[in-house]
């Protein structure tokens, strides 16, 4: 299994549309709820707060502001290399609504086996925390969410 995208909506929606190897080919399916995730998905789109701040060259002190929405992934070249671009919000002192981010596109490693730019590259460390968010997202598709709360009655 391979994530596309991830996204938490407006109205708190979590939104993934992942791909699945069958007879060859990537077969795409796409799923919506507004069942909450583990703290741990939440966190790990927390991760990519400073890669946004990095990559958008905001300052540093910027990243308190920053709420990564989510992930757009692809795969390309003959070895599917992973690329990414991170969509994220930020507050604005004098605006109501937020201002959207999306950082340039870079890949994992490079596509061909030309010399690495790290124009077109991410860091070790932001694949790592992209492959995190990806890790998540395959326990929430298994059905893994937060754990709902019980309401026991007084016991007499």
């Amino acid at each position: 299994m391979r994530i596309k995208k991830v996204k938490i909506t407006a109205a708190g929606k979590i939104m993934i549309v992942y791909e699945k190897r069958s007879q060859g080919a990537w077969d795409e399916y796409s799923l919506s709820c507004s069942e909450a995730a583990r703290p741990e998905f939440y966190a790990a789109l927390g991760t990519l707060a400073p890669h946004v701040v990095e990559m958008c060259e905001l300052p540093k002190n910027y990243v308190e502001k920053i709420k990564v929405r989510g992930v757009s992934f692809s795969y390309g070249g003959e070895k599917e290399v992973m690329g990414a671009t991170i969509s994220a919000s930020m507050e604005l002192r004098d605006s109501y609504p937020d201002l959207n981010l999306n950082t340039p596109h870079k890949a994992s490693e490079m596509y061909s086996d030309s010399p690495p730019d790290e124009k077109q590259l991410l860091t070790d460390r932001c694949t790592d925390d992209l492959e995190y968010v990806q890790d998540e997202c395959q326990v929430y598709i298994r059905g893994d969410r937060a754990q709902g709360t019980l309401k026991f009655g007084d016991v007499a």
